[in-house]
C-alpha cells in the first residue's frame, strides 16, 4: 500500500458501490495485490495481461486497443500518465508531483527520463488534471501556463482505519518515521541526526521507529543494510519492513511525535494520518506541507541541514504535549475527494 495506491482504492471504495449501473474496467500489466480485493464487485472487471509487459510498453501500445474492444467511454488514469496518441474519449489523470523537473536528483534514471518524455505528452491529452495539491497545480501551471483550466485540486482524506489486534511490540518512548528507503524519502539523514541527538543526550530514552520498505540508490541499499547494524540497533533506532496496516495504524496511535523529512512530495498523506491520531509532526520546510500543518503546534525543518533535524529532536525530546488547535478531521475526507472525482468523470 503506497500513497499513490490507498488514493485509488479510497476513491474507488466509495464510488463503486454508488454506481451499480455502471461497468467499471480496471486495466492493469500486473496482477492485483490481495489487499485491494475487496473492490472487485458484481460492476468491476479486471483486465490483466497474460505476458509480463513493461509498463511504458503497455500504457502506450496494449491499453488503447484494450479500452477501444471493451467500448470503454472514459478513462481515468491514475499513474500520472496517458498514452501519448490522444484517446478519442474523455481522458482524466491523476497528477501528484512534476519531479522530473522540481527534484530530479530523487528519481531512479529509468523513471526520471520515462516522465520527463511521457509527462508533457499526458498534460497536453487530458481532459481534466487531477492535482493532489496547490503546489502540484502551481508546478503545472509553471510548467505550462495554458493547462489552468484543466487542473483541479482534489486533496486526499484520511480515515481511521478498523481496530485490530497487533502483536508487535513497539519502544516504549519513540518517534515514529514511515517511507521507503529512497533518496527523495530523506530518511538516511533524520537516522544520522537522531544518532546525533543520541551522542548528545547520551541518558535519553526516545528511540526513532521507521516503517517502510527497502527502494533504490543509496537510501535503498546502504541504508537498509545501515538499519540492520546492531550497534544502530543498540542507539534505538528500530526498522520493520513492509508492515501490514494494523501494524502502522497503532504506531501513529503510540508514537510520541511523527517526523517526515522528506526532499520533495506531491502532498504527505502520512502528516494527515498522524495528525488524526492528535501527534505534533516535525516536517520538511518545502511548500506543500504548508498546505497541511499548523504553524502553532507543528515545526519545520530546513530538509537537508542534519543539524537542524537533530535540534528538532532535541525541541520534541520534553513533555509529551497534543495538538493545538485539534486537527480539522471533517476538512480532510475520502467523501469528499470522491466527490470531486465523480463530478468529472460521470459529468
Amino acid at each position: 500500500m503506497t500513497g499513490n495506491s490507498r488514493y485509488l482504492a479510497e476513491v474507488l471504495r466509495i464510488i463503486l458501490p454508488k454506481h451499480k449501473n455502471k461497468e467499471f474496467f480496471l486495466y492493469s500489466n500486473k496482477p492485483i495485490h490481495p489487499i485491494f480485493f475487496d473492490l472487485l464487485g458484481p460492476n468491476t472487471k479486471v483486465v490483466l495481461e497474460t505476458k509480463n509487459i513493461p509498463g511504458p510498453i503497455y500504457l502506450n501500445f496494449f491499453l488503447p486497443r484494450r479500452l477501444k474492444r471493451d467500448g470503454v467511454e472514459v478513462f481515468w488514469g491514475t499513474i500520472q500518465m496517458l498514452p501519448f496518441l490522444k484517446l478519442p474519449i474523455p481522458s482524466y489523470v491523476n497528477y501528484h508531483d512534476l519531479n522530473f523537473i522540481s527534484a530530479p536528483e530523487t528519481m531512479a534514471k529509468w523513471n526520471y527520463f520515462q516522465h520527463k518524455l511521457l509527462s508533457p505528452i499526458t498534460m497536453k491529452n487530458a481532459d481534466k488534471i487531477f492535482c493532489l495539491s496547490k503546489n502540484t497545480k502551481i508546478e503545472i501551471l509553471n510548467f505550462n501556463p495554458k493547462y489552468e483550466e484543466k487542473c483541479l485540486v482534489v486533496y486526499p482524506g484520511v480515515s481511521k482505519p478498523k481496530p485490530t489486534k497487533v502483536t508487535q511490540m513497539f519502544p516504549k518512548d519513540f518517534f515514529l518515521t514511515v517511507g521507503t528507503l529512497e533518496p527523495r524519502k530523506n530518511i538516511n539523514r533524520l537516522v544520522d541526526a537522531f544518532l546525533d541527538f543520541k551522542t548528545k543526550h547520551p541518558k535519553d530514552k526516545h528511540s526513532l521507529l521507521i516503517l517502510g520498505r527497502k527502494g533504490w540508490g543509496e537510501e535503498g541499499e546502504f541504508l537498509y543494510q545501515k538499519l540492520k547494524d546492531p550497534k544502530i540497533q543498540s542507539l534505538g533506532v528500530q526498522f520493520i519492513e513492509k508492515p501490514e496496516d494494523g501494524i502502522l495504524a497503532a504506531a501513529f496511535k503510540q508514537c510520541k511525535v511523527f517526523f517526515f523529512p522528506s526532499l520533495h512530495e506531491g502532498f504527505g498523506l502520512p502528516l494527515l494520518e498522524a495528525m488524526l491520531e492528535d501527534k505534533r509532526c516535525v516536517a520538511s520546510d518545502i511548500p506543500v506541507f504548508k498546505e497541511i500543518l499548523s504553524d502553532k503546534c507543528d515545526i519545520y525543518v530546513s530538509p537537508k541541514e542534519t543539524k537542524d533535524w537533530t535540534h528538532s529532536f532535541e525541541l520534541m525530546s520534553g513533555p509529551k504535549k497534543p495538538r493545538s488547535p485539534k486537527f480539522p478531521a471533517k476538512q480532510w475526507t475520502w467523501e469528499e475527494t470522491a466527490k470531486k472525482i465523480e463530478e468529472v468523470l460521470f459529468q
